[in-house]
């Protein structure tokens, strides 16, 4: 039920208050120069909320983006994790937009402009690429996801309805044997307590970064040698051996753990697991593999199993993967791999004839 108070104004003039009111929702409220505009907009509202369409409430058109970017860290910590300076930049450019005004065209118009942000913000260096602009895309519809289907903040994910950038397949980086030893050399003599056993693990297991940062000692069983990842990309946990020197890295790293509770890799704070990429990259870059990034390592792990002989379904399991579509980009192989592929094969089958 709507009903309109009237206020008049010190210069005469005249605003018309409507509020609707309807059993087990929240009232609604606006305020129109006009009755004509206060009546149809009553009208609307009670027709919305009557077939349940979304209709904000007045504290929902105040909450801003940076009110959900906030609370989506707080309440959701392993997600907001992700990708941190993605989520500061939409903070800091569009945090003061209102959810209401939260549409897929101001998301399109901040898509343009982040294609022409350049990498760091210097002016000399290039722009960000179709592919990360993409990624920003995706870290705001993570955010925008969450307040859609578990706050009711939004009545649908805006980030949904802008289109993406098209992005090349790209070329998969793995480490050659050579890169490897020099790597796993160097990260064990860093300083760094973690890095090491992080580097070790991902080879031998394929994670993922996050799955690894927020690995926990509940998730570790060393009677049966395997890591429980509760939080990954498709939503199902999994369940992973560690193998080789992997077990020998983490008996290690949890010898070294004074309370062989909580996060398995531990940062100065309390609250959060450490964060490799400050120690990835300095010895990235002092063994001059500069550009190759901690996901790589997952690369390099699939394109192990593929030349090892693994099919693209054992790739796909062994990565965590539910279709072969994204094993397949790892199935290329090594020169000498290919090499040794084709010879087997005209040594069978293309012989001269008579021989």
């Amino acid at each position: 039920m709507a009903t309109i108070e009237t206020r008049e104004l010190g210069d005469g003039s005249k605003r018309y208050r409507v509020k609707v009111r309807v059993r087990g929702e929240l009232p609604r409220s606006r305020t129109f120069k006009r009755l004509t505009d206060a009546k149809a907009w009553a009208a609307s509202v009670e027709a919305d909320i009557g077939r349940g369409a979304y209709v904000p409430t007045t504290s929902d058109r105040r909450r801003t983006l940076a009110d959900l970017i906030d609370k989506f860290r707080l309440e959701e910590p392993e997600r907001g994790a992700k990708n941190p300076e993605h989520l500061a930049w939409w903070r800091a450019q569009y945090g003061h937009v209102t959810l209401d005004k939260l549409r897929p065209e101001l998301i399109s118009a901040a898509k343009r402009r982040l294609a022409q942000r350049h990498i760091g913000d210097k002016p000399d260096a290039p722009k960000l690429s179709g592919a990360t602009v993409n990624r920003y895309l995706a870290t705001l519809s993570r955010v925008t996801k969450w307040a859609w289907k578990e706050l009711r903040w939004l009545p649908s994910n805006p980030v949904l309805d802008v289109s993406k950038n098209p992005e090349s397949k790209g070329i998969v980086r793995f480490l050659s044997d050579a890169e490897r030893k020099v790597l796993l050399d160097a990260c064990r003599k860093d300083p760094d307590p973690n890095i090491y056993c992080a580097v070790v693990l991902a080879l031998a297991t394929g994670a993922r970064y996050s799955n690894l940062r927020f690995l926990q000692w509940d998730d570790v069983d060393m009677a049966r040698w395997t890591l429980r990842f509760t939080t990954t990309k498709n939503g199902q946990p999994r369940y992973v051996p560690v193998v080789g020197i992997a077990q020998g890295a983490l008996q290690a790293q949890w010898e070294a753990d004074p309370t062989q509770t909580g996060w398995v890799f531990k940062s100065s704070k309390a609250d959060v697991p450490a964060d490799f990429e400050k120690a990835w990259r300095r010895i990235r870059d002092a063994i001059g593999l500069e550009g190759v990034r901690f996901h790589d390592l997952r690369h390099t792990t699939a394109s192990y199993l593929t030349m090892n002989g693994a099919t693209l379904a054992e790739v796909a399991e062994a990565l965590g993967h539910k279709t072969l579509a994204m094993a397949q980009r790892y199935s290329h192989q090594t020169g000498e791999h290919v090499r040794s592929t084709l010879q087997s094969m005209a040594d069978k089958f293309l012989t001269e004839p008579g021989t």
